[in-house]
């Protein structure tokens, strides 16, 4: 009587770690992709804090470019600048406070960037080239690497 061997075959290995490599080969692109693109989430989060500011101001004067002293709100000022908002609450892992400006702003509505080039955060090499805009009409616009 014969005994019946069991086991895979050297070409059924082969078949198997090439479907394996090709499958890795698309995925790890793909991955860091959304790793970046979730890095990118901090400064949604920190264009929404600076939002909740200016909507509070508008609600107290009437104008976006309008501060609650009555002084003046212009483009180029530094987020943590905005009443309500100090310097270290725009401050984290890939983004702080230098990446957030307000590039347009007037009674009416705003643009608020945040720039990853100009962070001086823990780990901000790895979101150099992204760039998040926010404006009134609540747009959100990315721009990664």
């Amino acid at each position: 009587m014969k005994r019946k061997r069991e086991g895979f075959t050297l070409v059924e290995l082969m078949v198997v770690a090439v479907i394996v490599a090709i499958l890795a080969a698309v995925a790890i692109p793909l991955m860091s992709a959304n790793k970046v693109r979730a890095m990118a989430t901090e400064a949604e989060a920190g264009c929404g804090t600076i939002r909740t500011a200016l909507r509070a101001m508008y609600a107290e004067t009437g104008a976006y470019d309008t501060d609650l002293n009555g002084g003046s709100i212009s483009a180029g000022d530094l987020a943590s600048s905005l009443p309500g908002i100090g310097p270290a609450d725009l401050d984290g892992r890939y983004f702080d406070d230098p990446c957030y400006t307000l590039t347009a702003v007037s009674a009416s509505g705003y643009t608020i960037r945040c720039l990853g080039s100009a962070s001086g955060a823990p780990e901000a090499s790895k979101v150099s080239g992204v760039t998040v805009t926010l404006d009134d009409a609540g747009a959100l616009v990315k721009t990664l690497p």
